[in-house]
């Protein structure tokens, strides 16, 4: 088993951490797995908004009753999220690459996986199709035209794509000899290591800092803005201090490209953080 030492302020030494147990809070693989209960607490919340709170509003006028749904919207959302953010508090995410086939990678976060099964449960809660009870003030599933069959193919799909997102170990960030390559929900963005201006990303200057800001040279003779590239720090299983020093040493050095991929690459950028 591959044993990391990694240095606690509070301690005087090293102190020595087998697999992927952080010095503080929750494993990567229990920090995923804890998004299951959370995300069917979500679909729990969002389905008794529908069939016993939106009735109860059925009594106001129509402000307060926009109050009173989108009060329990913020509680149907708020509660297992906060809990997934308690949970995550103490999550120290690895400040090495892992070694693929093309290059070095980086997986999706036990943080960004379980926050995106959280939302897919509470979308099914959403999608389960329901019906008033005739000549009453209250809700029920719906039982018209096999409804509770639509009901139970929406869940089951959003049920599996979650479970699936916690499963798997999707990678986000590529780096090879050309370029990296940051990976999303919709669409993949390809950047060259010559199309990057030397200098950046900078490391985040505080822990709430969202993303790094990868600046792109201005094209020459071109008087046009050209946007940064943004990656998302919550969404990417790597230190981002790390990754940031990482990405300026092969902007800044390519005679290092060639290298990227290799073993002895890897163990060059831990002696050089």
């Amino acid at each position: 088993m591959r044993v990391r030492v990694l240095r606690d302020r509070h301690l005087r030494g090293p102190r020595k951490v087998h697999g992927c147990t952080n010095v503080r809070g929750m494993s990567a693989t229990a920090l995923r797995w804890s998004a299951v209960p959370l995300g069917m607490l979500a679909f729990a919340l969002r389905l008794a908004a529908t069939l016993w709170w939106e009735p109860f509003t059925w009594r106001f006028n129509w402000f307060v009753s926009l109050l009173l749904w989108l009060a329990a919207m913020i509680v149907t959302v708020g509660v297992p999220f906060g809990i997934f953010a308690l949970l995550s508090r103490g999550y120290r995410r690895p400040a090495e690459f892992a070694l693929g086939k093309r290059g070095f990678t980086a997986p999706l976060s036990p943080i960004g996986a379980g926050s995106q099964a959280i939302l897919l449960l509470f979308l099914a809660g959403g999608l389960v199709v329901t019906e008033r009870v005739p000549n009453s003030d209250s809700m029920r599933l719906a039982e018209f035209n096999n409804g509770w069959f639509a009901s139970l193919i929406i869940a089951s799909v959003l049920a599996a794509g979650a479970v699936t997102i916690v499963l798997t170990r999707r990678q986000q960030l590529l780096l090879d000899a050309e370029g990296l390559t940051i990976r999303r929900w919709w669409r993949g963005r390809r950047l060259k290591w010559d199309e990057l201006a030397p200098g950046g990303p900078l490391p985040p200057a505080k822990k709430s800092q969202g993303s790094l800001q990868l600046n792109r040279k201005q094209p020459p003779h071109s008087t046009h803005y050209v946007p940064a590239e943004m990656i998302g720090i919550a969404f990417v299983d790597i230190d981002p201090t790390y990754l940031a020093a990482a990405i300026r040493r092969y902007v800044e050095n390519p005679q290092d490209r060639a290298a990227i991929g290799t073993a002895e690459e890897l163990s060059r950028l831990a002696v050089a953080q």
